[in-house]
């Protein structure tokens, strides 16, 4: 009987330590099968990134960002040219990339919640983040740039802060160990590579850095601690810098990101005023903030309040999304009060600890380390709280809800939106101690049934757990019309490089895609609706090339994205300049006759 005792002992410590890589497994197979099955549907943009990775893999060119957007750094692309040459040039070689990536954002995302919340919380939050609907998959795998670096350095950032801060003591803080230093400089050299990558990392890297600033101060004034974090963050952003220091008037990365920042995406003067704002809460709540955080678009934006009016189905779908920003935020809330209440509970123990005479180093070192682990779990909400607001205040908010990527950095903050219900559904245990028991227990004067309690919490996780599972069985339906579409590229282009025709003009979002395609193979420059050059070329030289050549031809497809809303004027126009139709499957495409 002992034997069997200590076997089963074994087999659950073993469970117990595999639940963990288990889960990530599948976090990562899941997105592998989704792409080898080729969905998400990809586009121009992310074609422009496989480009990039080409032209690094060859040697052709070192791109510091993203063509035609200097402010968004090109790692993905040089990720992607060490796969490319492992693999070959493929779309899947492409978002293999952001595999690794995702890897290294699930094993950060797992740590931050550990320290910050206990492991039943971490494993939760893994278990979530498995899962894959479409509008939180979409920017965790398509390579355009930024949202996945956003996650990985985003959650990397704020778990090395957490952990300095947590681990800091007052002899630690009069000579820094060696372990201590490396990991200063591992902050610095994250947040340098984020900044690189995108700015919509920045709340995280700003909360990281104030966490490290208010328990590692003495630590920087007494030691070489700063000066590492430092040299790291040069190391870092040195990309960055160096196109900064010779960038022309009005060319630098701040001021690029700050006009598309308030770019008015539509032709003609934006709406103003109380109508402005009022748009941008109904795009931020009632579709960018469930979208981007799982839930599954059941509703067009058109059907919403601003976006359109279809009696019967606008207030419905706007009480759906609602709903779920309802709920969203008021998970936040509780984590938030939660957060503050435990956080004027450790400074009133801290002070009084500090004050008191006799009181042993260990006392004192045990209520600054908590003390640490709430500022920590408070800055990491305020972070997310950044995030919503930069989005909730811009133009895109109001003219592009559909642009949910940029809300990609919530998805950090999912752990501390769990642990109030999984305070409320049992008592969640840390080591530094017991958590707050129940966000239902807030309101004083309502003595909730820890049963109601449980019972509430267990509902809402389980609907939160089958929105996401939901969302990604209805990723299963839309695989077949991105494969063939993609396949339709594939044929496209395969069928211009036998004919001989190397140069094509067309949309913004077909160029770089059928480029891409055809491994250059086929040279695309984007126009617009008057066949006259696109005010967005990614890549000037394929413009040059194409624009040089007098049997260019023009190609156009079904689905323009609004790009050539009339196309039988442009049909009248080439038919006017001697250009012959030819239909293809999915294209239409006119040859300049002799």
């Amino acid at each position: 009987m002992a034997s069997i005792s200590i076997l089963r002992i074994q087999l659950r410590n073993l469970a117990r330590q595999a639940t963990a890589p288990l889960l990530i497994v599948s976090m990562l197979g899941l997105r592998l099968g989704f792409s080898l099955a080729g969905w998400p549907g990809t586009d121009s943009e992310e074609g422009t990134m496989g480009l990039m990775a080409l032209h690094i893999a060859r040697g052709q060119d070192w791109p510091i960002f993203y063509y035609g957007q200097n402010y968004m750094g090109a790692g993905e692309a040089y990720v992607a040219a060490a796969l490319f040459h492992l693999f070959g040039a493929s779309l899947l070689s492409l978002r293999l990339a952001m595999l690794l990536f995702l890897l290294l954002f699930s094993l950060a995302i797992y740590q931050l919640a550990q320290l910050l919340y206990g492991r039943t919380v971490a494993l939760g939050s893994l278990a979530l983040l498995a899962l894959a609907p479409r509008y939180v998959l979409t920017p965790e795998m398509r390579a355009v740039g930024g949202a996945v670096e956003t996650l990985a350095f985003g959650s990397l950032a704020m778990l090395l802060a957490a952990w300095l801060a947590v681990t800091s003591t007052r002899a630690e803080e009069r000579s820094s160990s060696f372990r201590r230093l490396m990991v200063f400089w591992a902050w610095g050299l994250v947040a340098g590579l984020a900044l690189w990558s995108h700015w919509l990392v920045v709340p995280f890297l700003v909360c990281s850095l104030l966490l490290l600033a208010l328990f590692c101060w003495r630590e920087w004034q007494q030691g070489p601690a700063l000066l590492v974090l430092v040299a790291g963050l040069m190391l870092g952003a040195f990309p960055l810098i160096r196109y900064n220091l010779h960038a022309p008037p009005g060319q630098d990365s701040l001021s690029i990101f700050l006009a598309l920042y308030n770019q008015n995406h539509y032709p003609g003067v934006p709406p103003s005023g109380l109508w402005l704002w009022l748009k941008k809460l109904a795009g931020t709540f009632l579709y960018s903030l469930p979208l981007a955080t799982g839930m599954t678009p059941v509703c067009p934006l058109e059907s919403l309040p601003f976006y359109g009016w279809h009696p019967g189905q606008s207030l419905g779908c706007a009480a759906l999304y609602g709903g779920w920003s309802c709920g969203y935020l008021c998970l936040f809330a509780s984590a938030l009060i939660l957060t503050l209440r435990s956080l004027a509970r450790r400074c009133s123990l801290a002070g009084k600890t500090t004050r008191e005479s006799g009181t042993a180093a260990q006392a004192i070192a045990s209520a600054r380390r908590r003390l640490a682990l709430e500022s920590s779990r408070l800055l990491l909400l305020l972070a997310g709280a950044i995030t919503l607001l930069a989005y909730t205040v811009s133009l895109t908010a109001a003219q592009r809800p559909q642009s949910t990527r940029y809300l990609v950095g919530m998805l950090i903050i999912t752990p501390a939106l769990l642990w109030p219900l999984l305070c409320s559904l049992r008592h969640v245990e840390h080591r530094t101690g017991r958590l707050p028991l129940s966000p239902l227990s807030l309101v004083r004067g309502h003595a909730w049934n820890e049963g109601v309690q449980r019972w509430l919490a267990g509902a809402a996780l389980a609907l939160i757990f089958l929105a996401f599972l939901g969302g990604t069985l209805a990723n299963l339906g839309q695989i077949a019309g991105a494969a063939q579409r993609q396949q339709q590229y594939v044929a496209l282009a395969a069928t211009l490089e036998r004919w001989g025709i190397r140069h094509v003009y067309s949309g913004y979002w077909i160029c770089d895609r059928l480029t891409f395609v055809s491994q250059e193979k086929v040279i695309c420059a984007p126009i617009n609706q008057w066949l006259t050059r696109n005010e967005l070329v990614r890549y000037p030289p394929y413009y040059q090339e194409v624009s040089a050549d007098p049997w260019a031809a023009y190609l156009f497809s079904d689905a323009q994205n609004g790009e050539f809303p009339l196309l039988s004027s442009q049909a009248q126009t080439l038919a006017a300049r001697h250009y012959r139709r030819v239909n293809l499957p999915g294209f239409v495409l006119y040859l300049r006759q002799p």
